[in-house]
């Protein structure tokens, strides 16, 4: 940037300023929901601490996996009211999630278990998957099908984790 550019912005910014009756510190506060954005980009951070999803023990991990699950289980209704675009999104975000939260929940297991969960948790993202695409081209018996094989592997899932 040049330096005039630097300059001109102070300028408006001084003015702008001492034309509101708010000190000039609150121009700079994050707006509500905002308050992690940044982090990501702050290098004096620790590299570990710098991300959205922060690593849960084994147990936490769980738990927000069922919360992510109950999530999965809700796109159902905008299944039948056919609203594909909100499938899609509350898939993607909800199985992220999922598929963190999994993988850390996997890695606490003993070398059985683990096989079983891994098995288990490929299958329910290939269901997850399914449905999205089916929700992509936008067809109602298939997002049935693939919900209800979503909804049955979860639930399996589920009841492997405890």
């Amino acid at each position: 940037m040049s330096n005039s550019f630097l300059h001109l912005n102070q300028r408006v910014f001084q003015t702008f300023a001492a034309s509101t009756t708010y000190p000039a510190w609150q121009f700079f506060v994050s707006a509500a929901g905002t308050l992690n954005s940044d982090e990501p980009r702050d290098l004096d951070l620790p590299l570990k601490s710098r991300f959205f999803i922060q690593p849960l023990s084994p147990d936490q991990a769980a738990l927000r996996a069922k919360e992510s699950a109950k999530d999965i289980f809700n796109v159902k209704s905008f299944i039948d009211k056919k609203a594909w675009p909100y499938v899609q999104n509350d898939l993607r975000l909800k199985a992220e999630y999922l598929r963190y939260d999994l993988n850390t929940v996997i890695a606490a297991k003993s070398k059985d278990e683990k096989k079983t969960l891994k098995d288990l948790t490929g299958k329910l993202f290939q269901d997850i998957s399914n449905l999205d695409h089916a929700a992509k081209i936008k067809s109602s018996p298939e997002a049935e099908k693939y919900y209800a094989d979503t909804v049955s592997t979860l639930n399996n899932v589920l009841a492997k984790l405890g």
